[in-house]
């Protein structure tokens, strides 16, 4: 007995689409048929990377007119953006981010500071999100969003938008300057940004961060399973009277 498309399941065919991007797949396969019209119709579960592997405009452009129809957009599960290889990723992302609402999976490589603070202010809780990561590739791409900010500055937020992580890998970068950006305020004799909210359904963490932060954040998450630490030293400038007490 031959074997051929016609007799694959469209489970199968989801599968192997998995191994693929997503405009890989509709460059291939986009009205073939109409049984590929509606496998097309339910690539949902397909995790989306825009802006890897030094995307070409093109292709860019593709992801941008694909994740904003409405069909799409509201039921993406997974999405990985990066502005590594690319330019103005994070700013689209930061105007579409709110009509993304089932979200389980979101990743931000080399965000510029100002996209990420207009991501979280588009962002009302997504109680579906379980997997958060934030990631610089090197120091010089983190100081775009981090320089002189007190360390812990946007932990809170992040656990009051996403009160349903269950994975976080939060890898910012301690980038100081002579003097703290005036629009955190640390409390009195903090070296950090302390952390308000509590994530109950946490089990896995990846963070770059002090030890004084790191035993803070075991007060917030106790049940917490797995721990990936890089240790740095608090964040605070030559300057600050803190760093004293820090040293004795």
């Amino acid at each position: 007995m031959v074997t051929t498309f016609e007799h694959f399941t469209v489970e199968l065919f989801l599968e192997i689409f998995s191994y693929f991007q997503i405009h890989e797949i509709f460059h291939s396969f986009f009205h073939l048929n109409s049984r590929f019209d509606v496998i097309m119709d339910n690539l949902i579960h397909i995790p989306v990377y825009l802006g890897f592997n030094g995307m070409s405009i093109a292709v860019t452009e593709f992801y941008y007119k694909y994740l904003s129809q409405s069909n799409i957009s509201t039921r993406l599960i997974s999405l990985c953006v990066s502005n590594t290889l690319a330019i103005d990723n994070d700013l689209w992302l930061s105007k579409h981010v709110s009509t993304f609402v089932n979200l389980r999976h979101l990743s931000l490589n080399d965000i510029r500071r100002s996209s990420f603070e207009s991501i979280l202010n588009s962002l009302s809780s997504i109680n579906f999100l379980i997997t958060f990561s934030i990631h610089f590739s090197n120091k010089d791409r983190a100081a775009y969003t981090f320089t002189g900010i007190p360390e812990g500055a946007f932990y809170d937020r992040i656990f009051h938008l996403f009160p349903s992580l269950r994975k976080c890998h939060l890898l910012f970068w301690k980038d100081i300057f002579p003097t703290l950006d005036r629009q955190f305020i640390l409390p009195l004799g903090s070296t950090f940004v302390p952390v308000k909210n509590s994530l109950r359904n946490l089990q896995i963490l990846k963070i770059r961060c002090s030890l004084s932060f790191l035993l803070h954040l075991f007060e917030r998450l106790p049940q917490l399973k797995e721990l990936t630490y890089i240790q740095t030293k608090p964040w605070l400038p030559k300057n600050n009277p803190l760093q004293n007490s820090i040293h004795k």
